[in-house]
């Protein structure tokens, strides 16, 4: 009798394509805006609640495989408020935390407008606001838990809530700019990368707001 061999082996046709179609896709959620005492780690106020809960009607129809968020308060509440309509936990991962972590008290941008750093966040003089830290070591930690979130859901959608310091600095580390800092993230915005197979990053969008609206 003559056996039939029916092993397939992988050839360049077989294997998908290491493209944006085909790669993992991730959202980088700034978190809502936080409220209380100046702590160094703030819960959300009501209107970074009520920022969570419209982000969380936003991702309503989106096919979300995992949140992920950092582990600091407003964060996680973020991402546990997003992601009530899927019914999923929220896995935390500590390298999505701010780069000033070190810091024992915790203050809105809004709240040291009157400040030298706060004029120059306001005026758009990012690198006056952000003082001097290891860009090289943030970046790294971030891309790092981003290209696990993404292996843990290959091909898929990623919600990931973290800080706005360090999604810019991930966002300035794909460009190969030389600021760690160029935009100003709102609270609940979205951002898109695409994560390919290869390790590649590909930013899709930046700072999307219209959830809030």
């Amino acid at each position: 009798m003559t056996q039939v061999d029916n092993t397939v082996t992988a050839t360049a046709d077989t294997i998908p394509a290491d493209t944006i179609a085909t790669a993992s896709q991730i959202i980088l959620v700034r978190h809502g805006l936080p409220g209380g005492p100046a702590v160094a780690d703030p819960s959300l106020g009501a209107e970074g609640v009520a920022q969570a809960q419209r982000l969380a009607e936003w991702l309503r129809a989106e096919p979300v495989a995992q949140f992920v968020s950092s582990h600091y308060a407003r964060a996680h509440e973020t991402a546990l408020l997003a992601a009530q309509p899927h019914a999923l936990k929220v896995h935390v991962d500590k390298r999505l935390r701010e780069w000033d972590s070190d810091r024992t008290t915790y203050a809105t941008p809004e709240a040291i407008a009157a400040t030298p750093r706060g004029k120059a966040f306001a005026e758009g003089r990012y690198d006056e606001f952000i003082p001097d830290y290891d860009k090289i070591a943030t970046a790294a930690r971030m891309r790092v838990a981003v290209t696990e979130a993404a292996e843990r859901a290959p091909g898929q959608l990623t919600v990931i809530v973290s800080h706005g310091g360090v999604i810019n600095t991930l966002l300035t580390d794909i460009l190969q700019a030389p600021s760690p800092f160029f935009f100003n993230p709102g609270y609940t915005s979205m951002t898109r990368v695409a994560v390919l197979r290869s390790g590649r990053f590909v930013i899709q969008s930046v700072n999307e707001t219209a959830h809030l609206r």
